[in-house]
């Protein structure tokens, strides 16, 4: 997750998974609607982190390899740690 927005060649998935909830796989163009749609589940299950499943928030690229993820509070991060985008 080195850029903000996915190439056209690749694409992103975001894997949402929390006790009680559906575990969700996503397509996402950036780690802004990476972190949007985290927050939306979050917010919609009304789940706590302590809720979450293992690699909940993982952003991967179309070979499986995680590339960035999203924090308990909406912030995308790159592979490296960097942010990449701010809770909105």
């Amino acid at each position: 997750m080195n850029k903000t927005q996915v190439g056209q060649h690749e694409k992103w998935v975001l894997y949402l998974a929390a006790l009680g909830c559906p575990t969700l796989r996503i397509q996402v163009s950036d780690s802004e609607s990476a972190s949007l749609l985290f927050t939306r589940y979050r917010d919609y299950y009304g789940i706590g982190a302590s809720d979450m499943m293992p690699g909940c928030g993982e952003v991967c690229n179309s070979s499986g390899r995680v590339v960035g993820h999203i924090s308990y509070n909406g912030r995308a991060w790159d592979e490296c740690g960097e942010l990449m985008h701010e809770a909105v």
